[in-house]
């Protein structure tokens, strides 16, 4: 017998814990990624050890509860390219979550609901087109702010770029004041519509 009674969660009140909507909550129980349970009228229940441990393994609990950081995840197969932001931008107000392999790119984005994804365009299994595509047909994903950061320059690759989704464009190599200024403005407005 338990010596206190469990706190159980709904969807929603899970969702506004981990800051995703309630379908990435029941998609992540259909999944076997959350435990749960189902009450008599069909609807899910989460423990709250069930959804610690969850927060745990995604590490979804923020550094200081008091404090609101901004997570980024930084897309790119150079790792020169990710220490360079990461030196930038790694700081008290941002967590970065670096992914050197495109293909990870969905399910981290689906799991740790970054507010702004950089992603480079010229990646060797997958182009950032493709990547881009795929995170604005995702329900889940797609109102997540994403920039470009690449070194495709041309007019006709940067309209390419923008058409397939991305809300922003930054040229390689950029200026440190440049990177900060619109990953700022990004990741603020990007939390205003995520709301």
């Amino acid at each position: 017998m338990m010596n206190r009674e469990q706190k159980a969660y709904t969807t929603f009140e899970a969702a506004r814990i981990c800051h995703v909507t309630h379908h990435s909550i029941k998609n992540w129980i259909r999944q076997g990624l959350i435990k749960a349970s189902r009450t008599p009228g069909g609807h899910y229940r989460i423990l709250e050890k069930d959804l610690d441990e969850f927060r745990e393994k995604y590490d979804m609990f923020p550094k200081d509860a008091n404090m609101k950081r901004y997570r980024i995840m930084v897309v790119d197969d150079d790792p020169e390219a990710i220490q360079l932001i990461e030196t930038v931008l790694g700081n008290d107000d941002y967590e970065i979550i670096k992914v050197a392999n495109a293909t990870e790119v969905g399910i981290k984005a689906v799991l740790l609901s970054p507010d702004l994804i950089l992603l480079d365009f010229l990646m060797p299994e997958i182009n950032g087109f493709d990547v881009c595509r795929a995170l604005r047909n995702n329900d889940i994903t797609r109102n997540i702010p994403i920039m470009a950061v690449t070194c495709l320059t041309k007019e006709s690759d940067i309209e390419r770029i923008f058409a397939c989704g991305a809300d922003e464009y930054l040229a390689k190599p950029f200026k440190v004041d440049q990177l900060l200024e619109k990953v700022k403005e990004l990741v603020t407005k990007g939390r205003a519509v995520l709301k």
